[in-house]
């Protein structure tokens, strides 16, 4: 009878065992989601970046810079190397690859700011390679004489006829080395996209690192505004 009495006791030491094991797991779980010390939530230490700051705009023109290139490089493909160099389709259509093939190389390029450090920094010291590259390339673009154009339009009204169509008289007018030149400002354009894919994808971890640093309401406002 004794023991019969003691089963609701020891069922209840039982259950309150149990709930207090639950609980006490519960809580660790809870504690283990943030790290201690940290400002609500925040997942690294620094404290948000502020979006109106020096840092947060340098991200902002950066990002900027890298659509205005993005967009424009490929766009050089039909005014300079289609109508005034005239190369073949498969010149143009490889151009278009190769201004894109950096992306490509994302992967690495953020391994090698994630591992690799110049003078004690990770990010800035590749996306100023990046830039640098980038600038360089588009320096020489700019600056750089294309030569003579293919078809003097100028002169002669026989620039959409081939070759073997155009008067003996007018091909005076016409410059058929004019393809070769193109092959060098494809390759600078190459070495452009992968200047400023460099310089993004340090930008990419850097602007992850600062939204590590937000607390968790706000977290992903920095990469809202460069995006934005």
């Amino acid at each position: 009878m004794a023991t019969h009495d003691n089963k609701p006791a020891d069922f209840e030491e039982r259950v309150s065992y149990v709930h207090s094991a639950t609980t006490k797991d519960i809580d660790e779980y809870a504690e283990a989601k943030s790290p201690k010390g940290l400002e609500e939530g925040a997942l690294a230490e620094g404290g948000a970046l502020d979006v109106f700051s020096r840092e947060a705009f340098a991200l902002y023109i950066q990002y900027g810079a890298v659509g205005v290139i993005f967009g424009m490089i490929p766009v050089l493909n039909y005014p300079i190397f289609n109508i005034y160099l005239n190369l073949e389709g498969y010149q143009t259509a490889s151009y278009l690859v190769l201004t894109r093939i950096g992306w490509s190389f994302k992967v690495i390029f953020g391994l090698l700011s994630d591992c690799v450090t110049i003078y004690g920094y990770r990010r800035k010291s590749w996306i100023l390679i990046g830039w640098t590259i980038a600038m360089i390339c588009l320096s020489v673009l700019a600056f750089l004489p294309f030569g003579e154009p293919f078809c003097n339009r100028a002169k002669t009204k026989y620039c959409r006829e081939a070759l073997e169509q155009v008067p003996a008289a007018e091909l005076q007018y016409f410059n058929v080395d004019a393809p070769n030149n193109g092959t060098f400002f494809i390759l600078l354009s190459m070495f452009i996209a992968f200047g400023y894919v460099l310089a993004a994808s340090a930008s990419d971890a850097m602007v992850v690192e600062y939204a590590q640093r937000e607390p968790e309401a706000i977290r992903g406002r920095i990469q809202t505004a460069v995006y934005v």
